[in-house]
């Protein structure tokens, strides 16, 4: 069975769509394109706001679907190895509980910010799913939200001063994080940063010092 992504995307980056679309054809997942919200230096001031407000703007349409859980996807995102593997096996724990508002598939500096650990294992011995419970946390390239919860936290961002929504979300909403990663960010020219980016090494670091901590190697 597969989950419907959404995927944002700036109608001119048919580049980042193409190789998007390359990457992800083999996975779990029914891969839908949404536009990406434009910057306009006032009503939008910069990209972090548009990606929020595309996120909101995704969510209160399931909502009004009655969907109880979303996927939303960058552009950028790669899937990390075994990806199918672990993430039939992170939806069906989530998709069972009550006790989680957002699950990052791909998240930096949760390094000492871990509150929970859960381990989810394989009949056949293989390396486990670890879930950590994180209250601190960066990137949202592959994010899995309990939409009712989520949307109503929300309503706040505007309240408190519109703060960069990933590092945001973690301390406003229940967020679990997973080891190994699901989805990193590919090298490339980004249109938040305005320049060339390099994630790759980034995450493999903090993926290999995550997986020592917490003994999973």
């Amino acid at each position: 069975m597969t989950t419907e992504a959404h995927v944002i995307n700036v109608k001119e980056r048919t580049d980042r769509w193409d190789s998007f679309q390359a990457a992800w054809k083999d996975m779990p997942l029914t891969l839908n394109r949404r536009d990406a919200i434009k910057p306009d230096g006032v009503e939008v001031l910069d990209v972090y706001h548009a990606v929020f407000l595309k996120h909101r703007e995704i969510l209160t349409t399931a909502q009004k679907l009655g969907e109880k859980h979303v996927l939303i996807m960058e552009d950028d995102a790669f899937p990390g190895k075994d990806f199918a593997k672990h993430w039939v096996n992170i939806k069906a724990y989530l998709d069972a509980r009550d006790d989680w508002e957002l699950f990052n598939g791909g998240m930096l500096m949760i390094r000492d910010c871990v509150d929970k650990i859960v381990r989810l294992d394989y009949p056949d011995g293989s390396d486990p799913t670890m879930l950590l419970g994180v209250w601190r946390g960066a990137m949202a390239q592959f994010v899995y939200f309990k939409v009712n919860p989520a949307l109503e936290k929300m309503k706040d961002w505007e309240a408190e001063n519109k703060p960069m929504f990933d590092g945001w979300y973690s301390k406003k909403l229940k967020t679990m994080a997973c080891i190994p990663y699901l989805a990193i960010q590919k090298d490339g020219y980004s249109d938040s940063a305005g320049m060339h980016r390099t994630w790759e090494d980034r995450f493999a670091f903090e993926e290999d010092t995550m997986k020592s901590w917490s003994g999973t190697m």
